[in-house]
């Protein structure tokens, strides 16, 4: 029985325990015996103890369960005060992690502060070293101005010197011959004076002679008196055969000048006799130019001699490597696979805006420049060699042709309050003329001296642009490519009158409906001007006005009064259209005959389209930034000649507007 109970109480009574204990009970431990405490609890039969026994052992018991209970109460705190620092030390770690991820930002703010404050310092220090070398550049020149001015003086003071010096040297060499004359005269005097008292005396002797020899010296008082009267014949007949010499001379050059009057007045009226037959006109031609659509041949002007009607055909006709035959031929055969379409409009002509409602332009004025303090002087394209200068015009040989190339800039200036320049990034330069109404022409040219961009800016600030390429990546062309020889050869499909009006035809042309009307073909993009210029197969796209009333001298480019209002209506129709856009430009062309060396006839077309200009500003107030200039020297004959013709001293009048800004954004 003892052994049962000792079993059950060390054994069966925890395993009990363990397994009836509630889900939610805490976990039972092995109770912990205290010292003192025997490891072994007899359980006795209560019959076999005494009561006192028995609540002893109750009390023991109850007791070790107390205890029991409290250690793992005293486990279950100290689990939570683990898990408490645990939770601490983590949220300790991530507050000391936040502290450091703010201390981080504050560094990087704090680098990226001195970063900036270092980076302000260095564009301070450079502002400041700019300051500082514009200082001293401004330093330089006013020192350089001030040398200048002190050699400046010092060469007056010596020319003063010096012409005080000539002065005095003069005076000096004046009051010496005064002395010497002086000397002379008194010299004179005395030997006057003594010959009259040797001549006194020989009259003395002489009378004395006479009275011994009266006879003698009366024969030979007659003889001189008979030579004196024959040398004074002599004399008198001498001058009436100088003056009769010089009356024949007198009557010989009034002859000569007859002659040669006569012979311009033969020549005036043979050159009238051949202008008669030359615009006498061709019916085979004729028929052709009423309707060139119908043939792809090359279109000629319906004259006796005349030459081709597109200048594209005549630069063909006048190129060496093959016959001229050979040449129209194969144009022909291009021809005939050529699209034609005939635009409607300016806007219709431009296929490369086609898609396009309005084009946004850059303000001419929009970046920021640094003024330069003279003129700039513009590369030269690879492969350009200037032959010849002539005042402001260089002849340039380039390839296998030779053009004259000038700058409008002393044109547009003429009476202009101010003109400067200024650098812009990639080599470009602006040039701004104020005029004295407060008008700004702002032009901005490329590092070859090529126009991308011209506006007007009036007083109020409203900007008309005339000139813009924005699509046109001008900074990598080094050498000039005519666009043209990318095309095939035009086909004209408009009757010639309807492409070509001369203002000396009797019909009334309306020339402001003329000039109006759009290009013969599509415009493939837009051009810059100096493409415009040399290429006369991008030319051809727009119709031309010759003004064959303005006549000009051989070799001369001058207008007379008189030929300036045979411009009247032309440059009425001018002022009407800009009266609808400011912003249309129109190229005026100079044109020469054969007569004279290519590269001189270059120069003097180039002048005579100046001259026209100047007129159409001056007499009829046609702004000049609406009007470009090119001379063509011989390279375009109207008449095919090689002898004087006055109809190849010509002008002619392009509008150029569809060909050099998009369209749309004029609408």
């Amino acid at each position: 029985m003892g052994k049962r109970t000792t079993l059950l109480a060390t054994v069966a009574l925890p395993l009990v325990s363990l397994v009836w204990q509630p889900v939610n009970a805490a976990v039972m431990r092995p109770a912990f015996v205290s010292e003192g405490v025997p490891h072994v609890i007899t359980v006795q039969s209560e019959g076999d103890l005494s009561e006192e026994e028995l609540r002893r052992q109750r009390r023991e018991r109850k007791q070790a369960r107390e205890q029991q209970q409290g250690d793992e109460g005293q486990q279950q705190d100290r689990q939570k005060a683990r898990e408490e620092r645990r939770q601490k030390q983590s949220e300790a770690e991530g507050e000391q992690q936040q502290q450091g991820d703010r201390q981080k930002a504050r560094e990087e703010r704090r680098q990226k502060q001195r970063e900036a404050e270092g980076e302000q310092q260095q564009q301070g220090d450079r502002q400041k070293a700019r300051e500082e070398r514009r200082q001293k550049q401004r330093e330089a020149e006013a020192e350089q101005q001030q040398q200048g001015d002190q050699q400046k003086a010092r060469e007056e003071r010596r020319q003063k010197q010096r012409e005080a010096e000539a002065e005095q040297q003069q005076q000096g060499d004046k009051q010496k011959a005064r002395e010497e004359r002086r000397q002379k005269q008194r010299e004179a005097e005395a030997e006057q004076q003594q010959q009259g008292d040797q001549q006194k005396a020989r009259e003395e002797r002489r009378k004395k002679q006479r009275e011994a020899e009266a006879d003698q010296h009366q024969q030979g008082d007659q003889q001189k008196a008979r030579e004196e009267r024959r040398k004074k014949q002599r004399e008198a007949e001498g001058e009436e055969q100088q003056q009769e010499e010089r009356l024949k001379a007198r009557e010989e050059r009034r002859k000569k000048q007859g002659d040669a009057e006569v012979d311009q007045q033969q020549q005036e009226a043979r050159e009238k006799v051949r202008e008669e037959r030359r615009r006498k006109r061709d019916e085979g031609r004729e028929r052709i130019a009423r309707d060139p659509s119908k043939t792809t041949e090359t279109i000629e002007l319906p004259f006796i001699d005349g030459a081709a009607v597109l200048d594209s055909d005549k630069e063909s006709d006048n190129r060496r490597d093959s016959s001229r035959e050979e040449r129209r031929r194969k144009r022909a055969e291009e021809r005939r696979n050529a699209d034609v379409r005939v635009p409607e409009s300016d806007r219709d002509a431009q296929i490369g805006w086609k898609d396009r409602d309005r084009v946004e332009y850059e303000p001419a004025e929009r970046e920021r420049g640094e003024r330069r303090d003279r003129r700039p002087r513009y590369a030269d394209r690879d492969g350009w060699r200037v032959e010849r200068e002539v005042e402001d015009r260089f002849v340039i040989n380039f390839g296998d042709r030779v053009i004259v190339r000038s700058d409008d800039g002393g044109r547009l200036s003429r009476r202009a309050a101010e003109t400067y320049f200024e650098d812009l990034p990639n080599g470009r330069v602006r040039e701004v003329i104020i005029r004295p109404n407060g008008d700004r022409v702002v032009t901005i040219r490329n590092r070859y001296g090529e126009v991308i961009q011209r506006s007007r800016i009036n007083s109020a600030g409203r900007e008309y642009v005339m000139f813009y390429a924005p699509e046109i990546d001008r900074d990598s062309r080094p050498t000039f490519v005519d666009p043209g020889e990318r095309l095939p050869p035009m086909r004209l499909t408009i009757p010639v009158d309807d492409y070509i009006i001369d203002t000396s035809a009797e019909d009334r042309h309306d020339y402001r409906e003329f000039l109006d009307r759009p290009p013969v073909e599509p415009v493939e993009r837009v051009y810059t001007l100096d493409e415009v210029k040399y290429s006369a197969r991008i030319r051809d796209k727009v119709r031309r006005i010759d003004l064959d009333t303005i006549t000009f001298a051989t070799g001369s480019s001058e207008i007379s009064m008189n030929q300036a209002s045979s411009l009247r209506k032309v440059a009425d129709a001018i002022n009407e259209i800009l009266d609808k856009d400011p912003g249309e430009t129109f190229l005026i062309e100079g044109h020469t005959d054969a007569v004279g060396s290519d590269e001189s006839n270059l120069v003097l077309s180039d002048e005579r389209a100046e001259a026209v200009a100047n007129v159409l500003t001056d007499v009829y107030d046609i702004a000049p930034e609406n009007l470009a200039t090119q001379g063509y020297g011989e390279r375009y004959l109207k008449i095919e000649t090689e002898s004087a013709e006055q109809l190849n001293r010509r002008v002619t009048i392009r509008r150029v507007t569809p060909l050099v800004k998009p369209v749309a954004m004029a609408e």
